[in-house]
Parts: C-alpha cells; structure tokens; sequence
C-alpha cells in the first residue's frame, strides 16, 4: 500500500503498520529549500526502515537493498557457502529458501511449475544474490 500524508509521525513515532510503506515530501532549510521525500517502511516483523531521499525512487531502492540484506541474513549457512563457493543451486533449495521468507509465495508451493530463470531472478531479487 503506498500512502502520501502530510505527516508519516505521529508523537513521533513513525504510524506506518507492518507491510506498508508511508512518505511524505518535505522542505528541509538545512539543505537550502530542496524538497525530500520522508520514507518509512514497516517489516511484517515490525522492525522499521526509514529514510530522507530526493526521489521516491531512491527511497525504495534503499528499501530493497535493506530487504535483501535482512532475507539473506535468514539463509542456511550451507546455502551461502555454496553461493559464495560458486556451486549451483536446485530450484527447490532455492523455491525452500523464498517459502522461508514468503511463505505462500508461489514459487515456494509450486516451485516446479516454474522455469529456472524465474525462480533464479526472484531468489536474486529476493536476497541480492547474483547467482546464474
């Protein structure tokens, strides 16, 4: 859900509930008028992500490199040593590791309706990985 208010804080603290974001552009005099885009992002596990960029693009950008690093955190070790060993996953390691974090994603239940290519972008774009 993506929602422009006019203030994403209330007392505050941020009100953004778990899965959504909130933003609100602002004009900060410290930095001489330019107009920032005050971001907020909520886990499902509720741990908060915030950040002040020029662009909302920027601000979700910096959103996926933090997903990425907090999902990779959550890797069987064995997964990132043959990542970082330059081994070949199956597609079911890979569709198992996304049902981790994505529980009822498709890729995780019907894993082998899909190509390889697809499961490979998501779990990239899921973990920051690079792998082929």
């Amino acid at each position: 859900m993506n929602t422009q208010e006019n203030s994403i804080n209330q007392n505050g603290c941020s009100v953004c509930k778990a899965g959504e974001e909130k933003y609100t552009k602002c004009v900060l005099g410290a930095f001489w008028g330019r107009i920032y885009y005050q971001y907020d992002y909520r886990h499902k596990d509720g741990e908060l992500f915030s950040t002040l960029k020029e662009t909302l693009d920027e601000c979700r950008a910096e959103r996926d490199k933090w997903l990425q690093a907090k999902n990779r955190k959550r890797l069987f070790p064995s997964i990132i040593q043959r990542i970082e060993a330059g081994k070949r996953l199956t597609k079911s390691e890979m569709a198992y590791q996304i049902g981790h974090i994505e529980p009822y994603s498709s890729m995780a239940i019907s894993w082998d309706f899909f190509k390889r290519d697809e499961i490979v972008e998501t779990f990239n774009k899921m973990f920051g990985t690079g792998i082929k």
